[in-house]
């Protein structure tokens, strides 16, 4: 072997815990919105995928968002005019609850707050899925427990792109699986801005409406590669619906 290759920086990967392939591998997302929901159907879609192929357990879920279900809602998040004025959070946890007869948890809280902690103290991947700064920095800069082994992929998206990076929640593991607040240190800095579409035709205005699907469909890709093949190379994966162009970005070399 040659010095060059010896020296050259080596492919990092992220291998799944063991445990993931024998135990229910608990998932929290927080944000129950427009990428959120998307979230929550993948999610039920892998459950019963991983149930498929021999998996004893498969998913336990946990949804986190105190917001209720508006009429702009329904064009680009997964709910229906039956679910207008119920908790999205509950809502999404009780409609996978009967079609696949699970047991999933609805938290209609804000994060962070007492109502949360044990959600985040069991979960093993914690999925963000919120336009809020505050709500990234939150769970960046979390005081509570959770396990040194919990992941956490952040899903972000303006227009017509989209972002996803999966990172360790534990800053001990960060050099070597950076977060989202690593990723874009801006978001330490940025304000939130609290306001909200009033109509169905404004909401497509701010986001298109199929933003939301096409970058969860890419970061949940990363989720489904833990969940079947127990590893995964990818770190940040960015999408534009304009040009039609995705693109991987890997882990930092060792």
């Amino acid at each position: 072997m040659s010095a060059q290759a010896l020296l050259a920086p080596q492919e990092v990967w992220f291998d799944a815990p063991e445990r993931w392939m024998s135990d229910a591998v608990h998932l929290v997302v927080i944000g129950a919105g427009g990428n959120g929901s998307e979230v929550a159907d993948c999610l039920a879609s892998f459950h019963h995928a991983l149930v498929s192929l021999g998996h004893p357990k498969g998913l336990q879920v946990t949804i986190i968002d105190d917001a209720v279900v508006r009429e702009p809602n329904l064009v680009r998040q997964r709910f229906w005019p039956c679910d207008l004025g119920q908790y999205k959070a509950v809502a999404l946890a009780n409609r996978y609850n009967l079609m696949l007869g699970l047991d999933w948890t609805g938290l209609p809280c804000r994060f962070p707050s007492p109502e949360t902690e044990m959600a985040i103290a069991t979960a093993d991947l914690v999925v963000t899925a919120v336009d809020l700064p505050s709500a990234r920095r939150a769970l960046a800069h979390y005081e509570g427990y959770f396990k040194p082994s919990c992941m956490w992929l952040d899903l972000g998206n303006g227009h017509r792109h989209g972002q996803a990076v999966f990172g360790a929640l534990s800053p001990r593991h960060r050099e070597r699986y950076p977060c989202v607040i690593d990723v874009s240190p801006e978001l330490a800095s940025l304000k939130d801005d609290p306001r909200k579409s009033c109509s169905a035709a404004e909401s497509l205005g701010t986001q298109d409406c199929l933003i939301n699907r096409a970058i969860t469909t890419a970061g949940m890709g990363i989720v489904w590669e833990l969940l079947r093949y127990g590893r995964t190379a990818k770190h940040c994966l960015s999408i534009s619906l304009e040009t039609g162009e995705q693109m991987a970005a890997s882990f930092p070399p060792s």
